[in-house]
């Protein structure tokens, strides 16, 4: 890595507002000192193209070079950072701009925008994947710039807030409805515990989806989050929200399956369920044990604050990398 402080060109879109994943990965390249300029697409929709419609992740989506270039030259970046949403530049923009600066692509939708997005990844200079499964996927087609970044949180998420009345509960779940969830969390809202769902679409009773300090808000008002490792296209995986609720100090229960266990031990910082009933019947011995639940989620939230930051993870991702002396 070039010794100075690191000038980042940031481009991404907040689709799930200030608690989203992509905020929080520009509020840690702050927190590490690199001086970044902010290319917002929420507020800025002119200055992409998306040919193909593609959505969710999924790419190509093009940064129109044109409508940034004078913005850009000014800063004079070492690296220029797609965050997630699928976005590039053309091909012919790419090799220009490579030519002056560092670009990397961040992937955060693997391994269901995989089909899409493995099309064009080998144009960055590195580009990263949030999945294991991913990772191995991009190297059997031939990728020699791929990095493997997990997911993690920025320092916003420590900071304690009161309960409040409005959202509390017993057990929350926090995420947009999908047919597979329906299947754990509708048998939760007949049991004795005050259970509440917040997200998009849920067809059973449901508190709407909760953005930026709704989101602390319910978060930090609940005593259990249950978590969904499975994707939109049914891939097991390690995601964000782990993180998010382990490091408010909630107690979080999700299924058991290998790849958390690089992150998280199993019923000493997080509690796995086996199915359904499991699930129950953990719900009841933790609430009916605070002590016990205390424990294991404040070492849940430790792991968190030592290990899963976004801080740290883009700070050893960026001194792995060669980054170029800026030639703008």
């Amino acid at each position: 890595m070039i010794n100075k402080r690191l000038k980042i060109v940031f481009i991404g879109r907040y689709t799930e507002g200030q608690t989203g994943i992509v905020r929080s990965i520009y509020m840690g390249l702050l927190e590490n000192g690199y001086d970044v300029h902010e290319i917002n697409i929420s507020s800025r929709p002119n200055i992409v193209k998306n040919p193909y419609k593609k959505y969710g992740g999924h790419g190509p989506v093009y940064v129109d070079w044109r409508f940034i270039k004078e913005e850009v030259e000014t800063f004079k970046p070492d690296i220029i950072l797609f965050c997630a949403g699928g976005l590039t530049f053309s091909k012919e923009v790419m090799e220009e701009v490579k030519r002056k600066c560092t670009v990397i692509g961040l992937t955060l939708s693997d391994p269901d925008v995989f089909p899409t997005v493995s099309k064009y990844a080998d144009l960055f200079d590195y580009h990263t994947t949030n999945s294991k499964k991913s990772y191995k996927d991009y190297k059997d087609l031939g990728h020699r710039n791929i990095h493997y970044l997990p997911f993690g949180i920025d320092s916003r998420f420590f900071e304690p807030r009161l309960s409040e009345q409005k959202y509390r509960s017993d057990v929350s779940i926090i995420g947009h409805y999908r047919p597979n969830r329906l299947e754990i969390a509708s048998p939760l809202l007949g049991e004795s515990f005050n259970v509440k769902i917040f997200g998009r679409d849920w067809p059973i009773q449901s508190e709407g989806p909760v953005y930026g300090d709704e989101w602390f808000k319910a978060m930090y008002s609940t005593k259990i989050i249950v978590n969904f490792p499975k994707t939109g296209a049914g891939y097991t995986n390690v995601k964000v929200g782990i993180f998010e609720a382990a490091a408010t100090g909630r107690l979080i229960m999700t299924e058991y399956f290998d790849e958390m266990k690089d992150f998280f031990d199993y019923d000493k910082e997080i509690v796995g369920y086996k199915d359904r009933d499991d699930l129950i019947k953990k719900i009841y011995y933790y609430l009916e044990n605070p002590a016990k639940a205390n424990i294991i989620a404040q070492a849940g939230r430790m792991k968190c604050m030592q290990e899963h930051t976004w801080k740290k993870r883009l700070s050893s991702f960026l001194d792995s990398i060669e980054i170029k002396e800026s030639c703008f």
